[in-house]
């Protein structure tokens, strides 16, 4: 047998427009050695939206996911001959990493019911393990919301990874995957820097200046292959690893028409009568593997700094034989090109607006220096909401502007980040109590002036930011996951309880869903709730109906069902509703603590959780 797809299992039902949308609708693939387990789980699923493809066998997986795109999800047998499907999971993972691919989520299928067989395979990193023979409307669900919590997972994933501007890799990520890359693969890493580019933001504008990183990641990514890891570092920094490229000329011919192309761009952006020297200047590294990262990227630098001193616009490839090189010992060196390099960088004359990860660093550093040294600071937050309708997307807009006001209006010495969609959080060191309405008077006279308050109501808090002793760290406990859990079972609250907790869990423990929607009411806000369904007066489907009703600030709360009984419609039930997943009673305590530990990294992955 070879491979069953979505348009066989559908032939004769679905015309050529049902054939497109089939292409554009979640893709599973299906293994399994059993033609009508395949056929079965494959009419399912394609009755149900879903693109199927079945395979009958490991190894064809393999070749197939060598040959074709990654689907949405991986549907394993576990007891296959030749390879069964804990070996090709770890085939599957091996893959991946080899090709610096995303992780597929993989179910396992299987008729064996052994608590063990279970508990190895969501070790091995499953997503959850379904049993034969299954009710298909409980199949579906539970993989819909596997898929549903995977895109959200892969958004935040890409979000967290990538530079807003360029769409490259940020920094974070691109020296992670550079960090392996170097270790396994032979090829040349390059520093690229555009050279002159302050011009463009001083004679131009940050709007032109962001055009012209944004057209140069473009032309990187063309120029680069799908295989080449390449990301923004800095302002008007980027860095790029070429496998398998160990020629010196050839990438000195790359960088070539990188400087090319950038200047045909910018001269569309810019004007055909612009006089900025804007060019590229590299320098880069041949490597064989198997070499450390940093040891690489502190000898393209130094070939970097080589191209700065000779007139730029160029590409040098660090030899280790040629002597001229700068070297760390020549400190007058070093010293000139710190001066070189800084004098490069552009040095705003108004506060730096940074994202939460960064603005927190730099908080954090700056606190401590105004404790140890005695000197004052302000903090200030803005609260906006609309005073009319406005849509979303208009009031991203507003707040958008409303922030480069705000920035406009300060010193470069103050710093600035949106910590949520309404709100800006300011950081004002050296400022004085009878200074900060002035600075307050300052913004709001700003963007009075340019009509921001019209449709806006701006409120804001200031607290200032004394000399005191350290304040002692809160309780680590209280930085725990935390847990609720709800049984009338007093020994199952026991077990639970102590299989969490030694799971570096915080718990408790509740008997009955009344006590819970009283525990809730009197603002306890736990990460995940684990409920027993039958519960004596209220069961658990009433909880939780009651719950979402009832709503909370984060806007929804995030439950396990747990149960003794094996009604699949009970399980439908909760699924629908929304749980995370189904619990059976009774429960083995590892199998408890990988489904809860899986259930915590979803929810916070997908922003319900704590932060």
């Amino acid at each position: 047998m070879g491979t069953i797809s979505c348009q066989a299992l559908c032939r004769g039902r679905k015309s050529k427009t049902g054939m497109k949308n089939m292409e554009m609708a979640e893709w599973v693939i299906v293994v399994d050695d059993n033609i009508a387990d395949l056929k079965l789980a494959g009419h399912v699923l394609s009755e149900n939206g879903m693109r199927v493809t079945a395979l009958n066998s490991g190894q064809a997986l393999l070749n197939y996911l060598v040959q074709e795109k990654q689907p949405d999800m991986l549907l394993l047998d576990i007891r296959m001959p030749d390879m069964d499907g804990f070996e090709l999971l770890k085939r599957i993972r091996k893959m991946e990493e080899e090709n610096g691919k995303e992780h597929i989520p993989v179910v396992f299928l299987s008729a064996d019911d052994r608590l063990e067989t279970e508990r190895e395979g969501l070790a091995l990193g499953a997503v959850d393990y379904i049993r034969k023979p299954y009710e298909p409307e409980i199949l579906v669900q539970r993989l819909k919301n596997i898929l549903n919590n995977s895109k959200r997972i892969i958004a935040l994933s890409e979000e967290a990874s990538t530079d807003k501007l360029t769409g490259l890799l940020n920094k974070v990520s691109v020296n992670q995957r550079l960090e392996r890359a170097c270790r396994e693969y032979r090829g040349a890493l390059l520093i690229i820097d555009l050279d002159y580019f302050k011009l463009v933001n001083d004679l131009y504008g940050h709007e032109a200046g962001d055009k012209i990183l944004s057209v140069f990641s473009n032309i990187l990514k063309k120029q680069f292959r799908s295989h080449d890891i390449v990301g923004r570092i800095g302002g008007d920094e980027f860095i790029a690893f070429l496998r398998n490229l160990c020629d010196a000329e050839a990438v000195k011919k790359i960088v070539q028409r990188l400087g090319e192309q950038l200047g045909n761009e910018a001269q569309q952006i810019l004007g055909t009568d612009m006089t900025i020297p804007l060019g590229v200047s590299v320098g880069a590294v041949l490597t064989e593997g198997n070499a450390d990262f940093m040891t690489l990227f502190g000898k393209a630098d130094k070939a970097l700094y080589t191209v700065k001193q000779n007139g730029r616009h160029d590409c040098a490839v660090y030899d280790e034989a040629d002597r001229s090189q700068p070297t760390e010992e020549k400190s007058e060196a070093s010293l000139d090109r710190m001066d070189m390099v800084l004098s490069e960088r552009y040095v705003a004359k108004h506060a730096m607006w940074l994202g939460q990860e960064a603005f927190a660093n730099i908080y954090r550093y700056m606190y401590r220096y105004i404790q140890r040294y005695h000197e004052k600071a302000y903090k200030i937050l803005y609260t906006v909401t609309p005073k009319t309708d406005m849509t979303e997307t208009d009031f991203a807009v507003r707040m958008g502007k409303l922030g480069e006001s705000i920035k406009t209006t300060l010193r470069n010495s103050d710093i600035m980040m949106q910590n949520v969609s309404n709100q800006f959080f300011l950081f004002l060191p050296m400022v004085s109590e009878e200074d900060i309405q002035k600075v307050i008077d300052r913004i709001q006279n700003a963007w009075t002036q340019n009509g921001y308050d019209s449709d806006l109501v701006i409120v804001y808090e200031a607290e200032a930011i004394v000399p005191e002793e350290a304040k002692k760290d809160q309780d680590t406990d209280q930085n725990l996951p935390w847990i609720v859990v709800v049984d009338a079972d007093i020994a199952v609250l026991k077990t639970a309880g102590n299989v969490l907790s030694e799971n570096g869990m915080r718990v408790t423990v509740l008997n009955s869903g009344q006590a819970l929607l009283n525990y809730i009411e009197s603002g306890n806000d736990p990460d995940l709730i684990l409920m027993d369904v039958m519960l004596p007066g209220m069961d658990g489907f009433e909880t939780m109906k009651r719950l979402q009703n009832g709503g909370n600030a984060n806007g929804d709360f995030s439950v396990i069902f747990l149960s003794d009984s094996d009604d699949e419609a009970a399980e439908e039930r909760g699924l629908s509703m929304g749980a995370l997943d189904f619990i059976k009673k009774p429960f083995a305590p590892n199998v408890l603590s990988i489904r809860v530990r899986r259930a915590l990294e979803a929810i916070t992955l997908r922003g319900s959780g704590k932060q």
